[in-house]
């Protein structure tokens, strides 16, 4: 049997596409597993007034902050890779004033970890079955 006019690069978009929406939904279980499991505090402070550190917005602490943190992100492929574009998703804990999220994930109490093992059935479902 001969397949003619066979082109697979008409159906790679389609294809891409459809591979991303079910990883962003997969990376959405667990990132909600992980905001589940995250600790919160419950002590709030304003930036530090004095001290060597005076001034710096990284001294404030806001309780609630790691939670509100965590997010899905689309990392985009550099062009000159063989499908450019979004091809990329990750889960990101943290950000500059948050600094703080990899000590509480691995020297504190785990979250992102835990929430990964726990979503793994339906992560398997989510690739398999949209």
């Amino acid at each position: 049997m001969r397949v003619s006019n066979w082109n697979p690069q008409q159906w790679d978009g389609e294809i891409m596409a459809a591979s991303l929406e079910r990883l962003r939904k997969a990376a959405e279980v667990v990132a909600d597993r992980a905001r589940e499991r995250c600790p919160v505090g419950t002590l709030s402070r304003p930036i530090y007034k004095s001290g060597p550190y005076a001034g710096k917005p990284w001294t404030a602490r806001d309780a609630g902050a790691l939670r509100r943190s965590i997010r899905v992100v689309e990392k985009k492929q550099p062009h000159g890779y063989q499908f450019a574009g979004n091809r990329n998703v990750r889960i990101y804990a943290g950000n500059y004033l948050v600094y703080y999220a990899r000590i509480v994930e691995y020297a504190g109490k785990a979250f992102m970890r835990p929430a990964l093992n726990a979503s793994k059935r339906n992560i398997r479902n989510i690739l398999e079955n949209g």
